[in-house]
């Protein structure tokens, strides 16, 4: 598969993921979203195509530079395993974007039980990337944008399971401040909405992806009318809505089908595109690395071929527009 028959066949083709009635501004807003880097120096292969993740960022940035961004959003996962190299790395890359950018951490940005190296705190995490503490929000033009941290607890983070969880202490501070938002959208590296529902999303691997407690996540989004949580994780373009919430998974851009996110937001809602910045043949490599892959990744790869063939995902007209289908 090279994405040609899904509308994806080279850098900078995009396909409609969805039209959203919310959120909408009067002051217009576009932000990328850029899932999972992986930035793996060291590394080779596998269904993360790590030999490729220095190549598909520097990609993306260069896209991204082209294009008029109010923000660059990274939901996570920004390096292969927390690596003090990797990180340098990520840091290089991204000297070379003219757009702001806002980072929150995944479960591999942070300590996990099993590493033989030193990872950052999440109070370095934030540091290093001027993103304040966690959490945090930030205007970007009429939305209003919540920074959670969903990769670790106030004691640390969650060194024994790649499942995140946001802490009370974050729930509460959103309750709050919510209240006064208008145009809310909320950020984390997990995902609230399972990608697969009951019994299967409580079986593993499947478990290993879902948000604990996130019951009472989605109660504070729902009864604050949240429109949009935008996360990553779990490597594949997903836009769903349940309850009235609705959830943005934005794919790992070193695996297929190798491409971003682009919010477009104006008064009549939300453009959501998936962005291509690979060439046929990488996305082909990426393709093949997951269908020989662990079963679980095939059957990711499968959900992701799914996905490409039944897009748009969502279209929720405000009107009748044409031009939300063209390029």
């Amino acid at each position: 598969m090279t994405g040609d028959e899904y509308g994806l066949a080279d850098v900078g083709d995009r396909v409609l993921l969805g039209r959203l009635e919310e959120p909408r501004t009067e002051q217009e807003a576009a932000l990328a979203v850029v899932g999972d880097p992986h930035i793996a120096t060291r590394s080779q292969g596998t269904y993360r195509v790590f030999h490729r993740t220095e190549q598909r960022l520097r990609a993306v940035i260069d896209d991204v530079n082209e294009r008029a961004v109010d923000l660059v959003l990274f939901p996570g996962d920004l390096t292969k395993d927390g690596e003090p190299w990797n990180y340098d790395r990520v840091d290089a890359l991204l000297e070379e974007l003219e757009r702001p950018f806002l980072a929150t951490p995944g479960n591999h940005d942070l300590q996990k039980c099993d590493d033989d190296h030193r990872c950052p705190s999440a109070t370095a995490f934030a540091n290093r990337y001027d993103c304040e503490s966690f959490p945090f929000h930030r205007e970007v033009g009429g939305i209003d944008l919540f920074v959670l941290n969903s990769a670790a607890g106030p004691d640390g983070p969650y060194a024994e399971t790649h499942r995140g969880r946001i802490s009370s202490a974050q729930l509460e501070w959103l309750d709050d401040r919510l209240a006064d938002a208008s145009v809310p959208i909320v950020t984390c590296h997990h995902n609230p909405l399972p990608v697969v529902t009951d019994p299967l999303c409580r079986t593993n691997p499947w478990r290993a992806f879902t948000m604990r407690e996130r019951s009472r996540t989605r109660s504070i989004l729902e009864r604050h009318g949240v429109s949009l949580v935008v996360t990553g994780h779990h490597h594949l373009p997903s836009l769903v809505k349940r309850n009235g919430l609705r959830q943005l998974i934005a794919p790992a851009i070193a695996s297929f089908p190798q491409a971003y996110c682009l919010l477009e937001i104006d008064e009549t809602g939300t453009n959501v595109w998936l962005v291509s910045h690979a060439t046929e043949t990488g996305r082909a490599e990426a393709y093949d690395l997951a269908a020989d892959g662990p079963p679980f990744w095939r059957a990711v790869l499968g959900i992701t071929e799914n996905t490409l063939t039944d897009l748009p995902l969502l279209y929720e007209p405000t009107q009748l527009d044409d031009a939300a289908l063209a390029d």
